[in-house]
């Protein structure tokens, strides 16, 4: 199976440098151009898939809609799993004052990302468990070879779906930045009897001809 994974376009909170979490905020105009810039870019190459799945927050649901729309590929099929982590309190909120209300996040040491339980948000376990579920469907659906899979998410969630397919044992961390409107690409299929995937690229915007969205690094680090 090949599976092709793409972040959403800027959304107005990206811009605007706010932590959005599952808060459901629209595409700029910006990027909503990325997201065509994107669709052409795809359809220049004459890619296609057997299906797309998108999370069904607007930001990535509209950005599915634009290349699906651009590719002549039937309408992404929403998937709640592949909603962006809940941050909790944490959501809603610019890089100052998550640093001044959530210190004790910040004091944390690399294996203490990606749990929000603290701040009322979702569980490492319970991201994991949900990528899981997801990957079990992709799995039943589309494990023939000849099978290719559009998926159109959130960093924080395709963070942890790459990692658990590439990597056996799971590790809790592993660095692989997702701007907007990112593209990678990989292949799964069986090795030594365990089913897992390879990274074959991994493509910022402005490597595809693209506008990238500039500004500062997450503001989760």
């Amino acid at each position: 199976m090949e599976v092709t994974l793409v972040r959403h376009g800027q959304s107005t909170a990206n811009r605007d440098g706010i932590l959005q979490g599952r808060l459901d905020t629209p595409l700029s105009e910006l990027g909503c151009r990325q997201a065509r810039q994107l669709g052409e870019w795809f359809a220049g190459r004459s890619m296609q898939w057997d299906a797309a799945y998108c999370s069904p927050l607007t930001r990535a649901r509209d950005t599915a809609r634009i290349i699906t729309d651009r590719v002549g590929l039937a309408a992404a099929l929403e998937n709640d799993d592949l909603a962006e982590v809940h941050v909790g309190r944490m959501q809603g909120k610019t890089g100052p004052v998550l640093r001044a209300e959530h210190a004790s996040f910040y004091a944390r040491g690399l294996d203490g990302l990606g749990d929000y339980a603290e701040f009322d948000g979702e569980a490492y376990s319970e991201v994991q468990a949900r990528v899981r579920r997801f990957l079990d469907l992709l799995f039943e659906r589309h494990r023939a070879p000849a099978q290719r899979v559009l998926v159109v998410s959130h960093g924080g969630l395709m963070f942890q779906l790459t990692k658990m397919l590439v990597c056996q044992s799971v590790p809790r961390v592993m660095l692989l930045k997702f701007g907007n409107c990112s593209v990678t690409r990989l292949n799964l299929r069986e090795r030594r009897g365990t089913y897992m995937g390879e990274i074959e690229w991994h493509l910022p915007l402005d490597l595809v001809g693209g506008e990238p969205s500039g500004g500062a690094a997450s503001l989760l680090y």
